[in-house]
């Protein structure tokens, strides 16, 4: 009876389907990047050629369609990090700001603001720009005080323009003045800075002498922090 019991097993384990082994895990294939469009350097070229172009015209970023600034940019898309583009980008911030100074310099302040702008335009994170702001804002702001000096008066060294200047070096010691005194040649301009300089007070005077007639003594007042 033993007997038969183990040939049963043993025929029961015999007949058993065999285990499937697992199949392996699929085979992955690393992705490939698709190679980035060739860059036809002729294209390349003519954007520089057309940019140094429209920037030596002052084509900064007006007319939007022929700007140097568009042509950068276009490069830029084109080949990121292009050199030449960044340079050309900053030397159109570079350009407006020269042209800002000149507008501040001329008192045109609203065409100031305007070039600011476009520089901010081309890179609002440029340093330059902010400092240049402020000092169009303050001079926007300041009072212009003017003395016309009469020629025949200063060649003589007369007395009664030498007490007109001392008079009007009072307001030429103030600390928020800067002054600016404009004659012929340089005699003339030590000759009036010493006029000035006999107002009394101990402040020292700031002025700039530049060269040119009619002879003039301007005083800038710039405001104060408490002005507003």
């Amino acid at each position: 009876m033993a007997a038969a019991v183990v040939a049963l097993a043993w025929l029961s384990l015999g007949c058993a389907a065999p285990r499937t082994p697992p199949k392996p895990p699929p085979t992955l294939t690393p992705a490939v990047a698709e190679p980035l469009p060739a860059v036809d350097e002729d294209t390349v070229q003519m954007l520089l050629d057309a940019a140094q172009l429209a920037l030596a015209e002052d084509r900064l970023t007006t007319p939007p369609e022929r700007s140097a600034y568009r042509y950068y940019r276009e490069l830029l898309r084109l080949k990121p990090a292009h050199p030449a583009a960044t340079q050309g980008l900053e030397r159109i911030v570079e350009r407006y700001l020269a042209l800002s100074r000149r507008a501040i310099e001329h008192e045109r302040w609203s065409s100031a603001h305007t070039l600011l702008q476009r520089a901010r335009l081309v890179d609002d994170d440029h340093p330059g720009i902010e400092p240049l702001r402020r000092q169009a804002e303050l001079l926007a702001r300041a009072v212009r005080l003017a003395l016309d000096v009469e020629r025949p008066a200063l060649r003589r060294r007369s007395g009664e323009l030498a007490r007109e200047l001392a008079e009007f070096g009072r307001q030429a010691r103030r600390a928020n003045a800067r002054v600016t005194i404009r004659v012929g040649n340089d005699a003339d301009g030590r000759w009036i800075y010493e006029q000035l300089g006999r107002a009394p007070g101990e402040r020292r005077i700031r002025a700039g002498v530049e060269i040119g007639l009619p002879p003039k003594v301007t005083i800038l007042l710039l405001p104060s922090d408490d002005d507003g």
